[in-house]
């Protein structure tokens, strides 16, 4: 027997709370171009709307970028010159800096 896992998805909350942003814009511009104010500015609208449903299959396809992971500096201490981790750093006598 094998043990085929899931694939995880590690965007996957992203990417619904992007398709639902999406599919809601996409209901605002459908519903803008049924105003009869809209009539004018159809070829725009239509545009947006086709911008809008490219993005959505995109985003629903899994071709998003992922966010680069960025590594943060170590905080050093300035007194003596020691890392800084969690929670309260006391500076030792014998630590300092000369």
């Amino acid at each position: 027997m094998d043990d085929d896992q899931p694939l995880v998805d590690r965007n996957r909350h992203i990417r619904k709370k992007r398709l639902r942003d999406l599919s809601h814009k996409i209901y605002k511009v459908q519903l803008r171009m049924h105003n009869r104010k809209a009539k004018r500015d159809i070829p725009r609208l239509q545009a947006q709307l086709h911008a809008l449903h490219k993005a959505y299959n995109e985003t629903m396809r899994g071709n998003m970028q992922d966010m680069p992971k960025r590594v943060a500096p170590p905080k050093l201490c300035p007194v003596c010159g020691g890392r800084i981790g969690k929670g309260y750093h006391i500076c030792k006598p014998g630590q300092w800096k000369r």
